[in-house]
């Protein structure tokens, strides 16, 4: 150390100040400075810094001192990599410090755990245990052990299989090609080889080799044939398991003979050739088929069609081949991309025109019966010749049903199918299909049931209304959505509340008992029915107060004229279903003019009958009435206007009488039409029964307006009444046919019809015996219609 003055040293490492003390031992003179460390150790090694200084500044000096020792252990954990009967693989990581010098080798040790010595060799089945030194030119280092023990045992892996990348999906070849099959098999110890195809094995022959070369294993087929193609397999099997791979072989050779070639569909100017596709088609699709035709006298073919792509397939046959003399032969030939088959030759075909009566058959058995929202599928196989025209309706319609968003059609040479989707309860009715050619014609039938729920009921009544209960009653739904109606849903309303509440929902009869009412509340209630499709609409009644016992009558209905001349008119009118608990008193009869807006009342007094003769009209003059019930409460609410009626004699028959040729007197003869005949019934249910009558012989003179309906249940007539009870009472009946509904099975009924004119009602046409409503069941009946033409 050099300074004026002389200056003062300073010893650190590892950025700490070294002092004598310990192990450190330092000793400074007047210009040097010591430090010794004795029995150094592999910790010493680092870097030591010499800082000498005076008040004229100071300097510094590093040294790097390194302490040679033993490497450490290395560091574990130590992995078994591989295992057999006479080797195995072991790997650990290098020592941490490597004692200052680098690694130069390691030395492995095993040991016997069963026996106190060490053996030079591994031996298969014994169980070793290991450690590990690290050495270098110093020494060795402490062992490594590791802490379990090693059985000696060979590896065993299970067979892996890898096609080839060039055969990975399938192999396609032509005839005479070789076939190349190439894998790579993995496993230990190695496995044994089968092949196999469309599984059954596999043998070397002249033309089959099988190379295993491991891990390649290759299956040549040479001069490869149309009966090579298949599924060829590779099974790879050791003591470890199994491993299977396949590989689809296309061989592509030209394609058989066409099978069962057929000429039909003769006609003067046409026929139709049809044939089966070969049984092998050659490995690839068929292209095209390729037809000719030839006459008798002929030796050469002519071509028909070489682009032949649909002759015949799953859907249908394709369009025909015409031909221009009257005897023709036929031959077809296939053709792939390989080449093309053998020809197919047909007899010899007389091309005349056949005539076949058409036949129709519809695939259903009975009546088709679907769900709303379904599906309608009617298939029908169609035959005859020429090719019938197709034709479907519905019901007694004779306009035949067109395709539509929901409806389609379709036809063919001898089928015709028709689907309707989104079914709804409306679909429901008997569809036909008709056939027309040349020979004939004939028609099928189907009967469908498109099942939904029930529609409203009708006629909802309140009766019998106390302090805490009322009775209601009504009649069942005009459809019953095509199935049986299990129960009825009774809900009520407390009108001040406004919450609807079930009252009960398994009423299975058409009238039901509502009670825990509160005296002075309002109610109002709704009904609605329900099948196995579900609920249908509810129909909601009027409002009643509990505790009300009396009230005004219910509205009669549409009154009718029955008679009309030009001042004055008769109108009739039936009593109201309800009288509000008290005897009607009489009626309040109101007219006016068809375009006038005001009523005026025809009479003062109340009427005591359900007739009454309006004067003072004017004539040609249009005139309506409706009519008003009263009893003691009170007037009933208005009924329904009824129709428009022009004030005017009644036209009827001039009578003229000459006497000695001059007119002595004439006059106008007008009476009631002859009653109607041949009343019969045309259809029943359980709850209904139709009617259908002819129209009277004599009209009176003047037009039939209409026809009234009456009906009565047999013993139940009281003394002094003729009990019968009119049944079209909404409307005017215009027509012959009619259906009375709300019957009760358990009853025994009689009906009989009126007709009617300006001048008034006929006597009644009654229909012989009584009725019982029933079902009225059948066979299904598919009616067939034969028409044939003399040739």
């Amino acid at each position: 150390m050099v300074g004026i003055p002389l200056p003062t040293a300073k010893w650190m490492t590892d950025g700490k100040e070294i002092t004598s003390e310990g192990r450190y031992h330092i000793q400074s003179a007047e210009s040097t400075t010591t430090l010794s460390i004795p029995e150094c150790q592999r910790a010493d090694t680092g870097e030591y810094i010499l800082t000498v200084s005076n008040p004229a500044g100071s300097k510094t000096v590093a040294l790097h001192v390194t302490v040679l020792d033993l490497p450490g252990p290395p560091i574990g954990p130590i992995n078994i990599l591989e295992v057999t009967p006479d080797y195995m693989m072991i790997q650990w990581r290098a020592p941490k410090d490597d004692g200052g010098t680098p690694i130069t080798n390691y030395v492995v040790e095993k040991k016997d755990v069963k026996k106190p010595w060490e053996v030079p060799g591994l031996i298969e089945g014994l169980e070793y245990r290991l450690r590990i030194r690290a050495t270098n030119k110093v020494g060795d280092s402490e062992p490594k052990e590791l802490p379990q023990t090693i059985l000696a045992k060979d590896i065993l892996v299970p067979p892996e299989i890898v096609v080839d990348v060039s055969c990975r999906d399938s192999v396609t070849v032509r005839a005479g090609q070789i076939i190349s099959l190439i894998t790579r098999v993995k496993g230990r110890p190695d496995p044994e080889i089968t092949w196999t195809k469309d599984a059954r094995a596999l043998a070397r022959d002249k033309r089959t080799q099988m190379n295993n070369n491991y891990p390649l294993c290759e299956l040549i087929i040479n001069d490869a044939v149309r009966s090579d193609y298949g599924k060829y397999a590779i099974v790879a099997k050791n003591s470890s398991g199994q491993a299977q791979a396949a590989i689809v072989v296309n061989v592509l050779d030209t394609p058989g003979a066409c099978q069962n070639i057929k000429v039909a569909y003769v006609t003067k100017k046409s026929c139709m050739v049809s044939w089966e596709n070969p049984e092998d088609n050659g490995g690839t699709e068929i292209t095209q088929y390729i037809i000719e035709c030839r006459q008798p006298s002929q030796r050469g073919w002519t071509v028909v069609s070489n682009d032949c792509t649909n002759a015949e397939n799953k859907i249908g046959t394709g369009p025909p081949t015409e031909t221009k003399t009257p005897v023709l032969a036929f031959r077809v030939q296939t053709k792939n991309e390989g080449g093309e088959s053998n020809w197919v030759t047909t007899a010899e075909v007389m091309v005349k025109e056949q005539l076949v009566i058409p036949e129709i058959k519809i695939k259903l058995d009975g009546t088709l019966i679907v769900k709303a929202g379904g599906s309608i599928p009617i298939e029908a196989t169609v035959t005859g010749k020429p090719q019938p025209d197709i034709k479907w309706t519905r019901d007694e319609s004779t306009e035949e049903i067109k395709k539509g968003p929901r409806l389609q059609i379709e036809s063919g040479a001898d089928f015709s199918k028709l689907l309707i989707t989104g079914a709804r309860r409306t679909d429901s009715g008997k569809y036909a299909v008709t056939a027309s050619n040349n020979a004939g014609t004939c028609s099928a039938h189907a009967k469908v049931i498109v099942l939904d729920r029930p529609g409203p009921i009708r006629d909802l009544k309140i009766s019998g209304i106390t302090n805490d209960r009322c009775h209601l009653a009504w009649e069942i739904p005009e459809d019953d959505g095509g199935c049986d109606i299990y129960n009825y849903i009774i809900e009520k309303c407390e009108t001040k509340r406004g919450v609807w509440s079930v009252h009960s929902n398994a009423v299975i009869t058409n009238k039901a008992k509502v009670t825990r009412l509160i005296e002075g509340n309002e109610y109002m209630f709704r009904v609605r029915a329900e099948n196995k499709m579900g609920s249908g609409p509810a129909v909601q009644s009027e409002a009643i107060v509990a505790g009300t016992q009396f009230s005004v009558p219910g509205a009669p209905e549409a009154p009718e004229v029955i008679k009309i001349a030009k001042e004055e008119m008769t109108v009739q009118w039936s009593e109201p279903e309800k009288d509000g608990g008290k005897p009607i008193t009489g009626y309040l009869l109101e007219k006016k003019e068809e375009h006038a807006v005001k009523w005026s009342p025809v009479n003062k007094d109340p009427i005591p009958g359900t007739r009454f003769t309006v004067t003072g009209l004017l004539p040609l003059h249009e005139y309506q009435y409706r009519v008003k019930a009263v009893n003691e409460i009170g007037i009933s609410n208005p009924s329904k206007a009824s129709r428009a009626i022009t004030a005017k004699d009644a036209v009827g028959m001039l009578l003229v009488i000459i006497l000695n040729g001059y007119t002595n007197r004439s006059s106008l003869i007008t009476e009631p039409p002859a009653p109607p005949t041949n009343l019969k019934v045309v259809d029943s249910t359980k709850s209904t029964v139709t009617l259908g009558w002819t129209k009277p012989v004599s009209d009176g003179g003047a037009p039939i307006i209409g026809y009234v309906v009456e009906m009565r249940a047999k013993g139940s007539v009281k003394k002094g009444e003729d009990g019968w009870k009119r049944c079209n009472v909404a409307a005017q009946l215009i027509i012959c046919e009619f259906t009375v509904t709300s019957l009760d099975e358990n009853l025994v009924y009689e009906f009989r019809v009126s007709a009617q004119n300006q001048v008034g009602m006929s006597l009644p046409c009654n229909l012989e015996g009584a009725v019982i409503p029933r079902e009225i069941l059948g066979e299904d009946v598919i009616e067939f219609n034969y028409n044939s033409r003399k040739v």
